[in-house]
């Protein structure tokens, strides 16, 4: 009985499993980026334009600020942060802020 149990079980699971969602399926905004790239090769990329936050030429830190795609009534923003060493593009953050006060 119990490994009719389990059987039936693991069924439901493989039944279910390509249905649920998962974290990495989710569509990224990040995704076009690659290690190594220039900062006008990640600005095409991601679609809109860098700003300066720190650091000296070629070592330094860019952001990119857009409107977060978050299925909810209230609005965000979504920051990027962009570390480049030496022009090459050697790691990113993304960062997501709700706007208070503003619903649509």
């Amino acid at each position: 009985m119990t490994r009719l149990a389990h059987a039936l079980l693991f069924a439901v699971f493989l039944a279910v499993a390509p249905v649920a969602p998962r974290a990495h399926a989710q569509t990224s905004n990040i995704w076009p980026l690659a290690f190594g790239m220039t900062p006008q090769e990640a600005a095409n990329a991601l679609g809109c334009e860098l700003a300066f936050v720190s650091g000296r030429p070629g070592s330094e830190v860019l952001v990119t600020l857009r409107s977060a795609s978050i299925p909810s009534f209230y609005k965000g923003d979504e920051r990027i942060f962009l570390q480049f060493r030496r022009g090459r593009l050697t790691g990113w953050k993304n960062d997501w802020r709700m706007r208070y006060g503003q619903l649509f």
